[in-house]
């Protein structure tokens, strides 16, 4: 049934020559103590993970875009949500607009800019984009503090979700602190009409995100990433456990697939595509929540034609 489903990705992040530099000048600023930091991190990562980090891809967003179509082909996928990493992301705006009948974007804002909303406002209104992704974590922020509000007033405005990474992440500058999903309660609360999607099953807070379907009909999960972080929980459960617990909490209205597929170097993630679609089988799904999974809570949550 899956290859015939014309499969949107909710989760995919687009690595451009802007991200490369901006992560280049901001290591250049940063003092001796914090590149140190960061260099025994990074070779900390590829030692662990075994996954190097993607050089300069280059300024060529036509090749780039011909690339990441020809890619989800081959995986069998139609198309493609990429989430922007900075504010600044006119060369994802230029990416998406090569191909739209294959990729579509969500834009990203920091709510200390006072600008913040209406910047948010002319990416969607102006330029397409179909929601907004909030880091917490690694702007060391809380969700439900008062300062983020105008964001979330501006999307439910608009009608456009908002996701928001929460839980563990592989980012140096990440603050755990700020990983907790309890803190979208509020927010999820005082904005009964806004539609918020948390990645990666909330990457080691799943106790939490279930509680948060329990007390929340707006909130949605994806099931993006290797969902590595089960291997750092003190209970012994899969994946498939995980996609048992989900159903049941969420339903299969609100639960999105998504690869987390990043930089181009690494290509599309097609085992975690398989992955998930084996354990979609195993399930004994029908076709209609399969397709919902797969597909159309994607195209309904960010309004795709």
């Amino acid at each position: 049934m899956a290859a015939e489903i014309a499969i949107t990705d909710g989760h995919m992040h687009f690595y451009s020559q802007a991200v490369y530099r901006a992560e280049e000048e901001r290591l250049a600023r940063a003092d001796q103590s914090y590149r140190e930091g960061h260099a025994v991190w990074k070779e900390g990562f590829k030692t662990r993970f075994n996954s190097s980090f993607a050089e300069d891809p280059g300024d060529d967003t036509e090749a780039l875009a011909a690339a990441w179509e020809k890619l989800m082909a081959e995986a069998g996928v139609s198309r493609g949500c990429f989430l922007a990493v900075n504010p600044d992301s006119d060369d994802l705006t230029e990416f998406t607009a090569r191909r739209p009948d294959k990729f579509f974007a969500i834009a990203t804002a920091d709510p200390r800019d006072p600008e913040c909303a209406i910047k948010f406002r002319r990416r969607v209104k102006d330029e397409g984009y179909r929601g907004l992704k909030l880091y917490p974590t690694t702007g060391k922020y809380l969700l439900s503090d008062p300062m983020v509000y105008p964001l979330y007033e501006e999307a439910q405005s608009l009608g456009v979700p908002v996701t928001a990474h929460l839980g563990i992440t592989l980012s140096y500058d990440a603050d755990l602190a700020y990983a907790n999903p309890i803190q979208i309660h509020a927010p999820g609360r005082d904005f009964p009409k806004l539609q918020f999607i948390i990645p990666h099953f909330a990457a080691g807070y799943l106790r939490e995100l279930l509680f948060l379907a329990y007390h929340l009909p707006n909130i949605n999960v994806d099931t993006s990433g290797t969902n590595r972080w089960l291997d750092y929980t003190p209970d012994s459960f899969g994946l498939d456990w995980v996609f048992k617990k989900a159903l049941f909490a969420f339903g299969p209205e609100r639960i999105i697939f998504g690869s987390d597929s990043r930089m181009l170097s690494q290509g599309y993630r097609t085992a975690i595509l398989r992955e998930q679609l084996g354990i979609l089988d195993s399930l004994n799904l029908g076709d209609t929540e399969k397709t919902l999974i797969l597909s159309g809570n994607a195209r309904r949550l960010f309004r795709l034609p």
